[in-house]
């Protein structure tokens, strides 16, 4: 059962729970993965998903061109006008598509599909369209499977997602983050409200289920009156979902982020405020908190699966479409498949050698152990159905153990229950209204790689 009233939630609580930690788009987390993984590993994955021909994949597709760098950007992007760099890039993914699906077999019901990037709408209607027509040669495309994009409002026109609506596509995220000029000018963001709401209302025509907003706070010149502006502009717009992202400043990982450090940050104190205002706000209008800093209309699908306890997450968040297999395509593009994490080559020149070369691209990654993927049962409990129950985790592990094997976590809980983040009872742990915006602070709790190495910047800030 979950609840749908969100108690206060104040700054002084934000700040005091802001600390490092990761996402949980994955467990184990990225930063623990092997750097020494190949084409002999991604291929045995594939195999063994091969061998569950029954069970529907997941399906993402990285494209990682831009026009021009967003200064917050995390992304793995590449900056380009020429069209000869597109030309080649679509080759080699195809050639990848090709590789990947002769792999899996007969494995090829599809579904959720993903484009995701960089901006994938930096590809014209007719490119979009190849990468669609090739995956749908070689998967089955399910009927009712969710197919989204990610799209930035001010490269986007009415032929792609008219293109989009045709190929069938039915969500679609736009990258807002801030409608203040000044931000925007200050993080190099180029959009008008003007062109978004156009976008929107021509989505809405075409007939996309569902439309989200990503919004972005603790960007700098962001101040709570400014960024209360922009949420009020976005809310008028009445997107079904809205994720409200904590900008990360890891300037080393992403050096370009260090030109911002010439303008003011918010700091920790100022972030709360940000994020209490997007709570209130947003709460006020009518939207339900899903889990992190996602919201959702009470109408929507995902707020649905919430209720349901369906939900799924994987590297591309939330979904109401679970698939126990993720596979990925495209340069720095990560699949979850067969017991294993793959991630391919971050830069393009090597993704291409590799394709060419006719090697699955993949450089990094991690094969799960039993004890990883029990954790990673449980963390996806507590970010998806919003509680844990261990007899249900003991029926679906084969063990009779687990009251014991996490004695120690269960006593890291009482704190956060304390903070009416749960309730945590002798074999149960339910989130409540509160928790499911420290959801990363419950996961935390189970996560067995989180110690931090000395001088190691490793994750974002939680708030």
């Amino acid at each position: 059962m979950i609840e749908s009233d969100l108690p206060p939630v104040d700054e002084e609580l934000l700040l005091r729970m802001s600390r490092p930690g990761p996402r949980y788009t994955s467990y184990p987390t990225a930063p623990v993965w092997r750097d020494d993984l190949g084409d002999a590993d991604a291929r045995a994955a594939l195999r063994r998903a091969a061998e569950h021909p029954d069970e529907p994949l997941s399906l993402y597709v990285h494209i990682p061109f831009c026009r021009r760098r967003c200064l917050f950007c995390g992304c793995t992007v590449e900056i380009t006008r020429r069209e000869d760099r597109v030309e080649r890039y679509l080759d080699a993914l195809e050639r990848e598509i090709d590789m990947v699906s002769g792999e899996l077999g007969g494995r090829r019901s599809v579904v959720q599909l993903h484009f995701g990037g960089g901006t994938p709408t930096h590809l014209s209607p007719t490119e979009l369209r190849r990468v669609f027509e090739r995956l749908r040669g070689s998967f089955r495309i399910e009927t009712g499977a969710e197919l989204s994009i990610e799209v930035h409002p001010h490269v986007t026109h009415l032929e792609h997602v008219e293109t989009l609506a045709e190929l069938g596509f039915n969500r679609i995220s736009m990258g807002v983050q801030d409608t203040d000029a000044h931000v925007q000018a200050v993080v190099h963001r180029d959009q008008t409200v003007e062109e978004t709401a156009r976008l929107v209302e021509r989505c809405r025509e075409l007939g996309f289920l569902g439309i989200n907003m990503d919004l972005m706070y603790g960007l700098p010149a962001q101040t709570e009156e400014t960024f209360a502006r922009t949420l009020g502009t976005v809310v008028g717009m009445r997107p079904d979902r809205l994720a409200v992202y904590g900008y990360a400043h890891v300037p080393w990982l992403k050096p370009t982020q260090k030109v911002l450090e010439r303008e003011h940050l918010p700091d920790p104190v100022e972030r709360a405020h940000l994020f209490a205002v997007a709570i209130h706000e947003l709460s006020s209008a009518g939207y339900r908190v899903i889990g992190l800093d996602h919201f959702a209309r009470e109408t929507d699908a995902l707020y649905e699966s919430l209720l349901a306890g369906t939900m799924h997450r994987n590297f591309m968040g939330y979904t109401t479409h679970p698939a126990e297999d993720m596979v990925a395509f495209g340069m720095s593009s990560i699949s979850d498949v067969g017991g294993a994490f793959l991630q391919n080559a971050r830069q393009n020149k090597d993704y291409e050698r590799l394709v060419a070369a006719e090697e699955i691209p993949a450089v990094r990654g991690m094969v799960r152990s039993p004890e990883d993927d029990l954790r990673r049962a449980v963390i996806q409990e507590l970010m998806c159905r919003m509680e844990l129950d261990l007899d249900r985790l003991e029926a679906r592990f084969e063990r009779c153990d687990l009251e014991e094997h996490f004695r120690e976590e269960w006593k890291e809980l009482e704190p956060l229950a304390r903070e009416g983040f749960c309730d945590l009872e002798e074999r149960r742990v339910r989130v409540l209204p509160r928790g499911r915006l420290f959801l990363r602070h419950l996961a935390m709790v189970f996560d067995a790689y989180l110690e931090p190495r000395p001088g190691e910047h490793r994750f974002s800030q939680t708030i």
